[in-house]
């Protein structure tokens, strides 16, 4: 290692760095602006100046950009020269000249690094009297607002959003002293990481609209670490709550991104980043809600629903613990329905509530099958799950079958950053630093090898070598013989113009020292994910090598919900035929289901028949949707950040999230209301008695350690509520907190001692521990200097290194299976009648959650069906014509969007969209499609 010395004191430090990310990882406080430590260096604002000399006989110096300085064995440097503080101070305030003063009312007051920075120089005397610049600002969309006034022309912006991220639609435009950074004409940014701009702009030119809404400063947000609940690839969070003003129940009011170095780095998708706002939804549940049994007026209500009213919690928890008693003595069937998006502690406690065999995935068969499949592949010891740095440092990759760009974003951020390899392996070569960015950027060649296969055009098709298009069949036929080609068979079958395409793809993954392979459920194919097994396996077997292989699952804990349901026959495909096996026996049946919208799981007849088969519907959960219409009795579940559990991300790592705040009204964690009924129950054995006695998310966690080996990491998870430092809990509240008395004035100016958190060592205060070094579960990122997000460097190991107290998550201790060798299924002979419809994701639409956040309910697509432009031309269909698809005995109506990339004959119907949720449950299918037909004259 070499040693430098900085101010007369000597340091060992790592070779191949720049100075400033060296002062930094030192503990030496050195300002900047344009460099960020995910995307290098590019020395555009020259705040970062410092002292080199030649020698210890040099007393003058020079001065040189520390961010664009590669440190030497035996340099010796200064930052504290008053020569280097003079031009720092005079950068500044070059920069301060046309910067609006508007800190007091400035949404980025408080955790601005320019405010920050200009502290730093000591600069805080404003001689420029002059008239400001200033511009027009633009409408970017429902999530960034725009403040042009405020920039300092860092490059930041645009570094990441086209860099970086791969957009096209924000620039740099204009010249000197009139550089614009916007739209050429305004409107909603296009790419799906623009909310990183919050983050990543240090002085406010670009803020949170949807935390406009319900702003408060940095410091006033209660906080505490958590899990994005709107994908599985299981990104840290850290959510920010806060009472209103007019002592109304707290509120979450924003989101953004927690420091995970193996899951999402600095970086969040924007589906995880203003998703959250379903929270604060008109169509929340708070209170307890029973359906109407006096006579009403007949209602317009449709497919069954009911009317309901509240009732008090208690009644509502003794009316299920007597359904309990009455299923202790026989006389009644208690059915359990599960989630995936629920986590292991609600799903365990109801199953070990209705007993194992009465426990139902809350998946339609194909789903739980493929779950079972990614379950079984991650087994196996030749395959790898990468982390987001190994799927970055991957030098070929391969990706089957999976929109990833949609249904796990934050591996599509790092597959995008993988394409630059073959790009950093010349720098390399040529002796340049990889943190000389722009030198980096301008050199020639391809990007590193990636192939994308799948039904239509990728967010990755810019970077990608190689595209092929076609049905599941088709693009499991073709990762088969990749897989043969790459153990040296000729493959069984592929079509001779696909042939070539195959041939140089194997021989590129075949020659890659670092080869990864993707796929996922989405494609909702088991044969898709078996290819790319196979594939993988074969790559591992020609390399004596573990072969990298992701597998995105589509929930935040599908993968957890495998663990405990490993049946695949308590699917709730299989569901109609137990209730009606059960009213054969004369025995009146109770279904439970726990957060789960079932209407998006299975088709429309298959939930109506669950519905109109169970004598008595318990629903718990978050929101108002088809199910809880139907339900008997509703208890208002709590949200991910009003809550404690864990979750299980796609790469079988568990973690545990933390309650932000408590949910208003009657909200509680759904195993708490199953607890508290069995508390009540009138008929109790030793199994009720158990469930009757947990009382903290720590007694489930253990449980479920005992009753499930391979999960015994869950106990070790998180400390128990007991667990202190120093004395101290970890406070979620910041230690400039302020109006703890104010808000609640008209009522009583005494300060009310904080509600104990059952579950966990955290205190809703600001009296606690506040060091981010010595807890994980500190989410207020925050030093003294240093108040913006850009603190995070203190606590981490190095620069881009992990946080130095960890981040808590565990890899679940699966036993090891080898597959068995898998070979393409036969398809039958024949045409098949009908259009294939093929599953379409989209970051805005496909979410059951964010949906509902109204920001991003703005900006979902009309529901659209994309047909082949052959086909459209074949039977007269035009862009934006009305059709209706009919699959099974489901309609819907959609508008037609024409496609180049879908294969012929099929459709693509957008998974999970609003009102056509039954296309996504059945789809790879086949299915009929009409156009419609407008009437003309009048209104149409």
């Amino acid at each position: 290692m070499p040693t430098i010395t900085i101010d007369g004191d000597d340091y060992e430090v790592e070779e191949g760095q720049n100075l400033l990310s060296t002062c930094l990882s030192l503990g030496i406080d050195l300002p900047y602006f344009c460099w960020h430590p995910a995307m290098g260096s590019v020395g555009a604002c020259r705040q970062c100046a410092v002292i080199e000399y030649k020698d210890a006989e040099d007393h003058r110096g020079r001065l040189v950009m520390s961010c664009m300085t590669p440190i030497k064995d035996g340099g010796l440097y200064s930052v504290t020269a008053e020569q280097a503080r003079e031009f720092r101070g005079s950068i500044i305030e070059d920069l301060m000249t046309n910067h609006p003063h508007d800190c007091p009312v400035c949404e980025e007051g408080g955790e601005c690094h320019l405010q920050d920075m200009t502290e730093m120089t000591g600069h805080t005397n404003r001689r420029y009297r002059g008239t400001k610049r200033t511009h027009r600002n633009q409408y970017l969309g429902p999530f960034i607002n725009h403040e042009m006034n405020r920039c300092i022309a860092c490059y930041r912006c645009t570094r990441f959003y086209r860099d970086y991220a791969g957009g096209t639609d924000l620039q740099a435009l204009g010249r000197n002293n009139q550089v614009y950074f916007g739209r050429q004409q305004e409107g909603v940014l296009e790419n799906g990481f623009s909310g990183n701009l919050v983050e990543v702009c240090p002085t406010g030119v670009f803020t949170d609209k949807t935390f406009s809404k319900h702003y408060v400063r940095k410091w006033d947000l209660q906080t505490a670490p958590s899990i994005c609940e709107h994908c599985a690839v299981g990104c840290n969070t850290a959510p920010g709550a806060r009472e209103g003003w007019d002592g109304k129940d707290q509120m979450l009011r924003r989101v953004i991104n927690l420091y995970h170095r193996e899951i999402n780095g600095y970086f969040l998708c924007d589906r995880g980043r203003f998703g959250y706002d379903y929270v604060n939804c008109d169509a929340r549940l708070k209170a307890v809600l029973a359906a109407r049994t006096d006579t009403l007026i007949e209602s317009t209500a449709a497919r069954g629903e009911r009317i309901h009213g509240e009732i008090p919690p208690r009644e509502a928890v003794e009316r299920l613990a007597q359904t309990l008693a009455q299923a202790q003595k026989g006389q009644r069937r208690l059915i359990g329905i599960g989630s995936p998006r629920a986590s292991l502690e609600n799903n365990f406690a109801l199953r070990q509530l209705v007993g194992p065999d009465n426990f139902y995935a809350g998946l339609a068969e194909r789903d739980l099958h493929l779950l079972h499949l990614v379950d079984a592949i991650q087994r196996d010891p030749r395959i790898h799950s990468p982390t987001t740095p190994e799927i970055e440092s991957a030098d070929a990759i391969l990706i089957l079958g999976e929109d990833i760009s949609n249904t796990a974003p934050r591996v599509g951020l790092a597959v995008r950053q993988a394409a630059r390899n073959r790009q950093r392996r010349q720098a390399r070569e040529l002796k340049i630093p990889q943190w000389q960015d722009a030198s980096v950027r301008q050199l020639d060649g391809d990007p590193s090898p990636i192939a994308v296969a799948g039904f239509e055009d990728s967010g990755l098709d810019d970077i990608a070598s190689s595209r092929f298009h076609g049905t599941p069949e088709e693009i499991a036929a073709f990762g088969h013989a990749l897989a043969q080609l790459i153990a040296g068979k000729q493959p069984a079958e592929v079509s001779p113009e696909y042939l070539e395409m195959a041939q140089q793809i194997s021989e590129t993954l075949s020659a890659s020292e670092r080869p990864l392979v993707i796929s996922g459920c989405g494609c909702r194919s088991g044969e898709i994910l078996q290819a790319a097994a196979q594939l993988a396996t074969a790559l591992a077997d020609r390399n004596s090598n573990p072969c990298a292989l992701y597998l995105t699952c589509l929930e935040v804990n599908s993968l957890g919900l495998a663990q405990l349901c490993t049946d695949g026959k308590k699917a709730l495909d299989h569901l109609p035929g137990a209730l009606r096996t059960e009213g054969e026996a004369k025995n009146p049946s109770s279904v439970i289901v726990l957060e789960n919208e079932l209407c998006r799981r299975v088709d429309t007849a298959t939930a109506d028949e669950i519905f109109s088969l169970a004598d008595e519907l318990i629903v718990l959960d978050l929101l108002h949707n088809l199910t809880t219409r139907r339900a008997d009795l509703v208890f208002p579940a709590a949200a991910t950040v009003e809550s404690q559990g864990t979750v299980i991300n796609s790469n079988g790592l568990a973690q545990c999230f933390y309650a932000v705040y408590e949910g208003p009204g009657f909200i509680q964690e759904s195993w708490r209301w199953l607890a508290d009924a069995a508390a009540f129950c009138p008929e109790s054995n030793a199994l009720i008695s158990t469930i009757a006695d947990w009382k903290h998310c720590h007694d489930l966690n253990q449980a479920i350690a005992e009753a499930f080996p391979e999960l015994e990491v869950v106990a070790e998870l998180g400390p128990d509520e007991d667990f202190r430092i120093d004395g101290l809990e970890v406070a979620r509240q910041s230690h400039r907190y302020s109006g703890r008395t104010a808000i609640y004035a008209d009522k009583s100016v005494a300060e009310h001692k904080p509600v104990k958190d059952p579950d966990a060592p955290l205190v809703f205060s600001m009296e606690g521990i506040q060091d981010p070094d010595k807890s994980p579960l500190q989410a207020n990122i925050w030093s003294p200097g240093w108040n913006s997000n850009q603190a995070l460097h203190k606590f981490l190991q190095g620069i881009g290194g992990k946080r130095r107290c960890g981040n808590g998550g565990r890899k679940i201790q699966r036993a090891s299976r080898s597959l068995p060798d898998w070979k393409p299924a036969v398809q039958p002979a024949g045409e098949a009648e009908g259009f294939l419809l093929l599953p379409i994701y989209r970051m805005f639409g496909s979410g059951e959650l964010s949906a509902m956040a109204p920001a991003i309910a703005s900006v979902i697509a009309q529901p659209f069906v994309l047909i082949n432009r052959h086909d459209a031309k074949r039977l007269d269909i035009d862009a934006g014509d009305p059709l209706e698809i009919t699959v099974g005995g489901d309609r819907c109506q959609l508008i037609a969007e024409i496609s180049d990339s879908i294969p012929f004959g099929s459709l693509g119907v957008p998974y999970g969209f609003p009102q056509v949720e039954p296309l996504g449950t059945e789809a790879p299918a086949r299915g009929q499609l009409h156009l419609l037909q407008l009437e003309t004259g009048g209104d149409q």
